[in-house]
């Protein structure tokens, strides 16, 4: 084995997502050198798909540093939802309530390419195929080690800060030394889809059915992604084209609107819905952002979102320790101003999951779909999401927050 190269950087940032790259980009904007890692290789990285909803207060913080022009230019404005139940479609106009402010639609990998194309564009250096393994503290400074494909080439980053924006499985959560970690598993998995195929109409749809929840989330004019709740057991396997089309179909249908435009499914996975958030979220020189401190279920967009927004904080903080204020004091309580938002997040997501699953048991309707024998169980879990749908529609008040909560509209 050949020694390990070394480099040396102010920060070094694990992960080339949208939390790290715009991390490196207001990094960059300050003149503070850092180093980008990505585990990907170059042409994976360009093909991985991801998140699309892009909310309000988002685009609105990008805006603030002068990221926001790939959003502005490709995204597509959305201000409505629609829910599909008993064969009827609802239609829920949250722009209007939130005075015109909704989300904006662009995929993730999309924006992701134009974060890195104008990083790389600025003398910004991102490693390919670097696999993190660990990183060492001292006092004042960090080590980071990875393995560089395609050869494991060793590579040592020395730097005064290490931000963690590698997602779920980040090596880097073991440094954050006594952390609480609070986390639940939800008892029900989606199928989740990406269809080579525009969207049936250009708005996300929520289905309700007996046989239990259903997605259509559009992507882009050719692309849309599709979620499918499925029984426990059940592998990708057991979903091929013709089945998966078929009860989509089923889920989403309502009277008048239009079928559900079939494409080849270019991507399918089966989520396990599980919740986590970390505290605090550094610990010494090492921060984590995203996926790393904090997972949330795909209920109402949100992971994308608040990834971006810890990055946004996480720089700040660094630009000013290297700036004015050499202390650090916004730097340190990184963690204390971004946990508050991270759980009133979590808690709308949480709220989401009530309205599209029941949390009564339906696993006999799933394994019996078809048979004339009533399912109790599985009618009383509907009858709840129909209550909780109604309650949504013909609440003001509900419907007001709601549409703030969803849109990411702060006031």
């Amino acid at each position: 084995m050949t020694d390990a190269a070394t480099q040396r950087t102010s920060v070094c940032v694990v992960g080339a997502g949208p939390a790290g790259l715009v991390l490196a980009l207001m990094l960059r904007q300050a003149e503070i050198p850092c180093l980008v890692l990505e585990r990907l290789s170059e042409a994976a990285f360009r093909r991985r798909a991801g998140a699309g909803m892009i909310e309000h207060r988002t685009v609105r913080l990008l805006d603030s540093h002068g990221l926001a022009e790939p959003i502005w230019t490709h995204g597509a404005p959305n201000s409505t939802c629609e829910f599909h139940a008993d064969g009827r479609s609802f239609v829920l106009d949250y722009g209007e309530l939130t005075g015109g402010r909704g989300h904006f639609i662009y995929p993730q990998h999309e924006l992701v390419s134009a974060f890195a194309q104008r990083f790389l564009a600025a003398g910004g250096e991102i490693r390919f195929g670097a696999r993190v393994t660990g990183v060492e503290q001292a006092r004042d400074a960090a080590t980071v080690s990875a393995a560089v494909e395609p050869n494991g080439e060793q590579l040592r980053v020395g730097c005064d800060f290490v931000a963690a924006c590698d997602g779920a499985r980040s090596v880097l959560l073991s440094a954050i030394v006594n952390a609480k970690v609070v986390e639940l598993q939800h008892p029900f998995r989606w199928l989740t889809l990406i269809a080579a195929a525009a969207p049936s109409k250009p708005r996300t749809i929520y289905g309700f059915h007996r046989r239990g929840f259903a997605g259509q989330m559009r992507r882009g004019p050719e692309l849309t992604r599709y979620m499918l709740e499925v029984p426990p057991g059940d592998t990708v396997s057991q979903w091929p084209d013709a089945r998966t089309w078929q009860e989509l179909e089923e889920r989403l249908y309502a009277n008048g609107e239009p079928s559900l435009t079939r494409g080849e499914l270019v991507e399918r996975d089966i989520l396990d819905l599980r919740v986590r958030v970390v505290e605090p979220m550094h610990h010494g020189r090492v921060y984590l952002t995203g996926d790393a401190a904090h997972l949330i279920t795909p209920a109402g967009g949100k992971g994308m979102n608040l990834a971006i927004q810890d990055a946004i904080e996480l720089a700040g903080g660094l630009r000013e320790k290297y700036g004015h204020d050499p202390t650090g004091s916004r730097l340190a309580s990184y963690s204390a101003t971004r946990l508050p938002a991270i759980w009133r997040t979590q808690e709308f997501s949480n709220w989401m999951l009530t309205l599209l699953h029941a949390g009564v048991s339906q696993s006999r309707a799933d394994a019996g779909a078809g048979s004339a024998e009533p399912d109790e169980p599985a009618d009383f879990a509907y009858r709840l999401r129909r209550a909780r749908l109604q309650e949504l529609l013909a609440n003001p008040a509900l419907r007001l927050w709601f549409a703030h909560a969803y849109a990411g509209v702060d006031s």
